[in-house]
């Protein structure tokens, strides 16, 4: 049931100035993402506007959540789906992810991306628009939350001490075990 699937194919874009606040009226077309907008009018690579990235999908509703996960995007971004507001982010250069179970309906839905970009910001070419991949993370009732295993190291005497902690959503009894692998590929003696 957990399943992490690239979700880069089948989505437009349109562009509008900073005053358009819907998309309404817009002309989409096909685009390729990661998608940057701002390369193509290389006379003007500061060019306040909005980009909309759109995409129609179909949901059978037999996950518990439904998330979407993008790697990066530049600059502000907000998400709808089926018209209504999921989340925002308003940092370009990390990876977010938005829960949109509760606004997916059974059949067809639309998945609407919002992307602000303002100059001046921080680079001399940051660059607009979905610049990395696009994933669709479906869960269950139990998961390994997403970025949720951290590692840290301590030498103690002669040896190294490994601590690992695991973020978990658990509806039901399980084992977790770790194994730690050397540089031979072998499991390391504990």
């Amino acid at each position: 049931m957990n399943r992490r699937t690239l979700f880069n194919q089948g989505w437009s874009f349109a562009k509008s100035a900073l005053s358009e606040d819907s998309p309404v009226d817009l002309h989409f077309e096909p685009v390729e993402v990661p998608h940057d907008w701002l390369i193509f009018q290389t006379e003007d690579l500061y060019e306040n506007s909005i980009g909309w990235y759109k995409k129609t999908v179909n949901f059978d509703r037999e996950a518990d959540s439904v998330i979407l996960q993008f790697d990066g995007v530049y600059m502000d971004s907000s998400l709808y789906v089926n018209g209504e507001f999921v989340g925002e982010w308003k940092y370009g250069y990390s990876a977010f992810e938005h829960d949109m179970t509760n606004q997916l309906v059974a059949g067809e839905n639309e998945i609407l991306l919002k992307v602000v970009y303002q100059s001046p910001n921080s680079r001399w070419y940051t660059g607009a628009g979905i610049y990395r991949n696009v994933w669709l993370k479906t869960r269950g009732q139990s998961y390994l939350e997403s970025d949720g295993v951290y590692i840290s190291t301590k030498k103690v005497n002669a040896d190294w001490q490994i601590d690992v902690e695991t973020d978990l959503q658990i509806d039901e009894t399980v084992t977790l075990s770790h194994e730690l692998f050397d540089q031979n590929q072998r499991i390391a003696e504990s």
